[in-house]
């Protein structure tokens, strides 16, 4: 029960945000648009399906003040249900009453007279052991227990916050021990796809470099190690596992990554019994069709339709595709400061993805990476760290606020990855500030 997992008073503001939403005949959902919000949207979505709810979905990219109001005020008298985002922003929102938020960023407190659910308030790290998905699977397990189903989702959640690298903690290990005993888990090559040449080819976390994107050298690669490369990922047997792996392994190191980058190498995937793909797979299948802006399709796939599985499929091809283009683009253009490089994307959606898979594989670990993507009126910034920075005092969330603060923007989120929106022009301007924030921090 969900009782005995969590600390009473969070059990009671569930309980209460539970009863409020229940009481409707017609609720709104605002997720964030990535994996982790995407999750997060199938689980409340399904649970207010088997409540008899009627409900409408929408997906926040911008997370400034202005935007998250306007988005809120579209609908004002329509109740709200805010995941992945939304506590720092409520402060913008102060007199939404009839507004729930679900999170797990850094935020100040304010007056919000609505219900700000955040894991941070009840002393859980919401950069590692708690993401969105958990605070939705969490308020559908208030709304019924038996929506306890849905772990699927809050694990893929996890997954796209990379919140299982080294294994999950906190509550998300909680979660699993008291709800996931019964999954069946299997030790193996942290990839996805039908054979080993897919999971290779297509693989970005981990990303090796001239292999991922380049499937001539994977089947290459593959031959001299005597592996089919038809085979499927789960078929493949020990001493074929066992030899991959450290092909793998002295590919990550030649490419100076760090420990963070060897643990994401193997990983337990997870099989359910209803559900045809792997833990890993619903994450970046939900996150690779809302970069390309096809949010809905998996969330209606999920749902029941599977008429949408092939497009769903196709999309994330794209994605990958896409993904690893830019990020071999972005590799050979990067600028360095003292205390912080950074890139130019070529679309905003992509920034994120592709300073995380810079930062943990490809560059030197010695300094956080900054991604803009220049729009017609103002840029997107995505900004990554390693855990290691962490320790020696990096905070990107501080870092982003207060540079896009100084530049007439905003920005927020965790502290080994967040964003900001500044006015265009700024970009350089905000290097400056973060390279000398960043250079204090350290």
């Amino acid at each position: 029960m969900l009782k005995e997992i969590i600390d009473p008073e969070f059990y009671n503001l569930l309980k209460e945000g539970s009863a409020r939403i229940l009481e409707n005949k017609y609720v709104r959902i605002l997720a964030h648009y990535d994996g982790d919000g995407g999750s997060a949207a199938i689980i409340l979505t399904t649970a207010l399906r088997r409540a008899g709810i009627k409900f409408h979905l929408g997906f926040i990219k911008s997370l400034d003040g202005k935007s998250f109001n306007a988005r809120i005020a579209e609908f004002p008298d329509v109740f709200t249900i805010v995941v992945d985002a939304g506590s720092d922003q409520s402060q913008h929102i102060i007199e939404s009453s009839n507004v729930v938020i679900l999170d797990h960023h850094f935020f100040a407190d304010n007056d919000f007279r609505g219900l700000n659910i955040n894991a941070r308030k009840f002393g859980i790290d919401g950069t590692r052991e708690a993401c969105g998905a958990s605070m939705a699977f969490l308020m559908a397990l208030a709304m019924n227990e038996q929506n306890a189903d849905l772990l699927p989702f809050m694990l893929s959640g996890a997954i796209s916050d990379k919140q299982d690298i080294g294994g999950l903690s906190g509550l998300n290990k909680t979660i699993m021990e008291h709800y996931g005993s019964d999954l069946k888990h299997e030790h193996t090559l942290n990839l996805e796809g039908p054979t080993i040449l897919d999971g290779i080819t297509y693989s970005t976390d981990p990303f090796f470099f001239d292999l991922t994107g380049k499937p001539d050298n994977v089947k290459a690669s593959l031959e001299a190690l005597g592996i089919d490369s038809g085979k499927g990922i789960f078929a493949l047997t020990e001493d074929e596992k066992r030899n991959l792996v450290e092909f793998l392994s002295i590919r990550l190191l030649s490419q100076s990554c760090g420990s963070e980058a060897l643990k994401y190498l193997e990983n337990d995937l997870i099989k359910f019994n209803r559900i045809d793909f792997t833990s890993k797979e619903i994450s970046t299948i939900v996150d690779g069709n809302a970069k390309i802006g096809s949010n809905s399709v998996p969330i209606v796939y999920f749902l029941g339709d599977t008429s949408y599985r092939e497009e769903m499929v196709n999309n994330w091809r794209i994605f990958k595709t896409k993904l690893i283009e830019y990020t071999y683009r972005a590799f050979k253009d990067i600028y360095e400061e003292e205390n912080v490089r950074y890139f130019y994307a070529p679309e905003s959606e992509m920034a994120g993805a592709i300073s995380g898979i810079l930062m943990l594989y490809l560059l030197k670990q010695d300094k956080p990476l900054i991604g803009f993507n220049v729009g017609n009126h103002d840029t997107k910034v995505s900004s990554r760290g390693t855990r290691r920075q962490v320790q020696y005092g990096l905070n990107l969330s501080n870092i982003m606020k207060e540079s896009a603060l100084e530049v007439g923007g905003s920005g927020g989120g965790h502290d080994i990855a967040a964003g900001a929106v500044i006015p265009r022009g700024k970009e350089k301007q905000f290097v400056e500030i973060a390279n000398r924030l960043i250079g204090e921090q350290f």
